[in-house]
């Protein structure tokens, strides 16, 4: 069998080496493993990373290779090994895995340790322009070079590839870490912008710097790399002379990136393809996302320099929403830049003209008659003392986010919004003009964030904040419960991202909650024109449903009712009427000061009748109707299926089934609180009253159980105020009313509804004792002492009692045994002004 003398030059992959015969020729012998030590391929069979580590040993090593069996000897012992399935280990990586946002704070916690700090590593592959190191054989570094840029359209060639395995792979460098340089993808409809390490690398068999970096020089010669602005500032210059040295006679030979020499590619007047599209972000002033038919693209103009927040602001005001040109021009090296639709603008000259950047010299894709252009308009702008060169820069902007340091400052602020409101309406009763009832003010949508809520920037205070629209559900809330739900939320996400992103709007600004630093509101597209409520949007597209009887309550509802008519959204999902009647029943009173507009008075209300199921305390009990044949078969369903183990960790709202453990039987549920020793505090929706249980008396909700809305309603008794939890008679009165209501039948009606919590004020009559005006049990709790009428209810029949709670009063019964009753009425007032979630 015939053998050919040959040196390894590399190691690309266990039992995939690369060789050089004596004839000059690089073969690559064996078939290896794919994507081997890359970022896509962390999980690593231990025998193989093993077997990885003994051939790197054999790198410059003399070989025999047998051409017909494609395999090699040293010694006439065969390299190429069987490679056994064992036990996979996983890999540490410092960077970015298929995009995963979650994965950038490891980058961002790596270099805060890193930065300036050197270690050695072996280079064990590459992947376009990102280098793959391997660190204490057990981490993945992934980086990119800081001195040189690795051209992504030159390195396309084969030449590329050949002259890293052949020269560099698995040779060890010293890696000096820098920075980060911010890069974007498109990730399942998502826009990620993160980071990527940049780094000086030496090899370590290079001794002295000072005489030029090999690594660096081999890539520039060959055309598939130039030097970087950092590195012209920042290399030894004996080492930037010889680059320059190299990246010049690149030049002049034409290769790789330099192939069409320094024309300017516009100036070649070979436009390969132009696209349409609509600019949808500026990540930085001279970068943008577009999205097109077909994709998400970014855009960035490389050979202008541009940085800072009011220059940021200027390509925004001039680009953002806006219909763009994106021309690839040259033939080999294409260039992408864009321009309006409206009047074909150069984006690049104009950023110039206006003083907010200026050309890169000695640019690979800038000619040196474009850049003497630019450079001209750049000097006028200077003159002009406009954008980056004008004396005053009005654009600074302080971020109150921040969970703990924001409030004080965002408190002010909340407390000059309300300030100029009342300011307002002052003045409208002294001119007797009437003002606008919207009070909006004008934002910026900085960020959309997943979770339903907003970064913006109010313009008049120059503060950035976390705002929240007010009165709609977040659908992410019934994920643990109906995993699939999420992809509308993803809906919403991505329709709010294309609406608003970096728009201006305008916000109706309704209050502040300062233990979550939040604002609440609504948002308009323009100002004092309600039809461009975003609220209605989402509710059109069946993206949200209304949570609260807010304002414009009847706009909004139609909108959801069409949207629902229409199969929109989740209104396509079977439960979709469960979760909105679950929502609107699960709602708990609030702490009101003033209870008056809050109220929704129901006219004409039919009379029903219902069993009280369970009894919490004086203000929460819950009713079902009394004969529901429906929901009794389903019941029947229900009692008879099987328990599907819960995803753990089980979280707190999960709507699921559950084991009744004085009865033994399942119920529908919902999950309260989770305790110690797989224990969890539950609520059976259709009845109200809560149970402990253990983890294995619960299950899956299927969704052919969610036909039918939950049947508790959660009620409290109207035209009455009663013992809040906090006094000291709440749970003696809670007792009674437990003897007065539980597990009997009622006539009920609902007099009114609270609109922020959705909750029933209802009348009760006992079915076998008539009465004209049925609400026998309100005045019973009246005569009792266990209540007193409430006088913030307009129309209040209980005032015709009056006398019931004057005798209750005089003979100290109930609540008027207490001192704080008799001794100081208006602080017993003021107490029942707070009411417990």
């Amino acid at each position: 069998m015939a053998l050919q003398p040959c040196k390894i030059l590399s190691l690309i992959s266990p039992n995939q080496f690369l060789i050089q015969t004596q004839q000059q020729k690089t073969i690559i012998v064996g078939n290896g493993i794919p994507n081997f030590l890359t970022r896509s391929k962390l999980n690593i069979n231990q025998k193989a990373l093993n077997i990885y580590f003994q051939q790197l040993q054999l790198v410059n090593k003399e070989a025999q290779y047998m051409t017909k069996t494609n395999q090699l000897q040293i010694n006439g012992k065969d390299l190429l090994q069987e490679i056994p399935n064992e036990t996979e280990i996983h890999l540490k990586l410092i960077g970015i895995q298929n995009e995963e946002s979650k994965q950038t704070q490891i980058v961002l916690d790596f270099i805060k340790q890193y930065r300036n700090k050197t270690i050695d590593a072996i280079l064990v592959s590459f992947e376009g322009n990102i280098l793959n190191f391997l660190y204490n054989k057990d981490t993945i570094i992934s980086l990119i070079p800081n001195a040189i840029f690795i051209d992504e359209f030159a390195i396309q060639e084969q030449g590329y590839s050949k002259l890293l395995q052949k020269e560099w792979l698995n040779r060890e460098f010293s890696i000096t870490f820098k920075g980060t340089q911010i890069m974007t993808v498109n990730n399942q409809r998502n826009y990620i912008h993160f980071p990527i390490l940049k780094a000086d690398l030496y090899p370590t068999s290079q001794k002295n710097n000072e005489l030029g970096n090999q690594f660096y020089s081999s890539l520039i010669q060959n055309g598939f790399a130039y030097i970087t602005d950092w590195g012209k500032m920042n290399l030894p210059q004996n080492s930037f002379q010889l680059l320059f040295q190299c990246q010049e006679e690149a030049k002049k030979n034409n290769l790789g990136l330099w192939k069409n020499g320094e024309l300017d590619r516009r100036m070649l007047n070979s436009v390969s393809s132009q696209i349409t599209g609509q600019i949808v972000e500026i990540i930085e002033a001279n970068q943008y996302l577009v999205k097109t038919d077909k994709e998400i693209l970014t855009i960035k103009l490389d050979r202008i320099f541009i940085e800072g927040l009011e220059a940021k602001e200027f390509a925004r005001k001039l680009l953002i929403g806006k219909k763009v040109n994106i021309l690839e021009v040259g033939d080999n090296m294409p260039l992408q830049t864009i321009q309006l639709c409206d009047n074909n603008l150069d984006i690049e000259e104009e950023l110039i003209v206006n003083g907010w950047a200026t050309a890169k010299e000695n640019h690979p894709q800038l000619s040196k008659f474009k850049f003497q252009q630019f450079k001209q308009m750049n000097l006028q702008a200077k003159q002009k003392k406009i954008g980056q060169y004008s004396p005053e820069l009005t654009w600074r902007i302080e971020d109150q986010t921040d969970q703990k340091q924001g409030k004080s400052v965002n408190e002010i602020i909340w407390s000059s919004i309300q300030r100029d409101i009342q300011s307002q309406q002052q003045s409208a009763v002294s001119t007797g003009i009437a003002i606008k009832d919207d009070n909006q003010l004008e934002v910026l949508i900085d960020k959309i964030l997943p979770n339903g809520q907003f970064i913006i920037t109010i313009l008049k205070y120059h503060t950035m904040v976390k705002f929240t629209i007010q009165g709609i559900a977040k659908l992410s809330e019934f994920e643990t419960s109906f995993p699939n739900v999420t992809k509308y939320e993803e809906q919403r996400q991505q329709f709010s991202y294309y609406v608003l992103m970096q728009r201006n709007a305008w916000i109706n600004f309704e209050s502040f909650n300062i233990e979550e630093n939040m604002f609440y509101g609504k948002i308009y597209e323009k100002k004092n024109n309600k039809d461009t409520d975003f609220t209605l949007q989402l509710l059109k597209l069946g993206l949200t449903f209304i949570k609260n009887n807010t304002d414009f309550y009847s706009k909004y509802e139609e909108a959801q009712k069409e949207a629902e008519k229409q199969k929109k959204g989740f209104w396509n999902e079977s439960y979709a009427q469960f979760i909105i009647d679950y929502s609107q029943n699960k709602q708990t009173l609030k702490k009101q000061k003033s209870n008056q507009g809050n109220i929704q008075r129901i006219e004409n209300q039919q009379i029903q009748k219902v069993i009280v199921t369970a009894v919490n305390d004086c203000n929460e009990f819950y009713i079902k109707k009394e004969s529901n044949p429906e929901f009794e078969n389903l019941e029947i369903q229900i009692e008879n299926a099987q328990l599907n183990p819960l995803k753990k960790p089980v979280k707190k709202g999960t709507l699921c089934l559950a084991r009744f453990s004085e009865d033994n039987r399942i119920y529908r549920a919902q999950v309260l609180q989770a305790f110690k020793n797989d224990k969890f505090l539950i609520k059976f929706i259709d009845y109200g009253n809560n149970d402990e249980v253990n983890y294995q008396d619960m299950g899956i909700l299927p969704a052919q159980f969610t036909n039918i809305p939950q049947q508790a309603k959660m009620c409290s008794l109207a035209y009455l105020r009663v013992p809040p939890q906090p006094h000291e008679y709440a749970e003696e009165a809670s007792d009674k009313f437990r003897e007065l209501l539980l597990d009997q039948q009622f006539d009920s009606k609902v007099a009114y509804i609270e609109k922020q919590s959705n909750r029933q004020f209802v009348t009760l009559q006992p079915q076998d004792q008539p009465d004209e005006l049925k609400f026998t049990i309100n005045k019973i709790v009246l005569e009792k002492g266990l209540g007193r009428i409430d006088n913030r209810v307009l129309y209040n029949p209980l005032k015709e009692f009056k006398n019931f709670e004057i005798e209750a009063k005089a003979n100290g019964i109930g609540i008027w045994g207490f001192d704080d009753c008799l001794e100081d009425e208006k602080q017993f007032e003021d107490e029942y002004d707070y009411y417990d979630s």
